[in-house]
């Protein structure tokens, strides 16, 4: 169950659902993770709001769209290789400049989870 969160500026915020959609078919093809596994936050922000560079590693960036993949340990280098190809992908396919897609991953493991019990 990956949680997916996506800061960018206002002016892309009209492409969120196609963006939704974008990450969430790359993550479920990339990683095999069920379709309907979706949870993700959108922060908007105003110019000024995020700092990045322009150039770091070899980009030529003019905006930035940070995601950060929050998902449970255990997916091979290749697997997350694979799925974040297929995001910067479908991005791209929107119109997002692939040098202004930065994704970061973090992992965790049993017991991180953790949901309310259903009632017996």
């Amino acid at each position: 169950m990956p949680l997916v969160r996506i800061d960018m500026h206002r002016p892309l915020a009209d492409l969120r659902p196609q963006m939704s959609e974008a990450i969430n078919s790359a993550l479920a093809d990339g990683w095999g993770m069920p379709a309907d596994d979706l949870f993700q936050i959108f922060q908007l922000h105003d110019e000024g709001d995020l700092f990045y560079s322009r150039t770091f590693p070899d980009a030529d960036r003019s905006d930035i769209v940070f995601i950060s993949i929050l998902a449970y340990t255990g997916y091979s280098p290749e697997v997350k290789q694979r799925g974040a190809g297929l995001i910067v992908d479908r991005l791209a396919a929107l119109g997002i400049k692939r040098d202004d897609i930065l994704i970061s991953l973090y992992e965790n493991g049993d017991g991180d989870w953790l949901a309310p019990a259903k009632e017996q």
